[in-house]
């Protein structure tokens, strides 16, 4: 399936696909988008930015106001993680994001592509 052409649900609609945010050229976030348009808008977000400026990994700044973001697709690894992390977090209808980084001060169940 390409990040362009995303596949039509029987009903019309388009599925949603898997994108990673990358800040400063760092796989940061993955996220579901119908597609890579989709994606790089929310990649343009203030209030996600501000959201990703005020936390840290050990200790630093993950974003900050100069960042560069950006999407693309998530590679197959990153697609893993992405799919344990929705079985294990409680349903919800907001938009699924999951971090692929440690973020301080939060607890998560670590996933990674070895345990999917």
């Amino acid at each position: 399936m390409s990040a362009r052409e995303p596949s039509l649900r029987p009903d019309g609609s388009r599925s949603l696909q898997i994108f990673v945010l990358e800040i400063d050229g760092r796989p940061t976030l993955a996220l579901q988008a119908p597609g890579l348009a989709e994606a790089q808008e929310i990649c343009r977000d203030a209030d996600l930015r501000a959201d990703l400026t005020a936390l840290t990994s050990n200790g630093v700044a993950i974003c900050n106001p100069e960042s560069s973001l950006s999407s693309r697709p998530a590679a197959h690894e990153e697609i893993l993680a992405f799919d344990r992390a929705v079985e294990l977090a409680p349903a919800s209808e907001q938009p699924t994001m999951t971090f692929l980084i440690k973020i301080d001060g939060v607890m998560v169940v670590t996933v990674g592509p070895e345990q999917a």
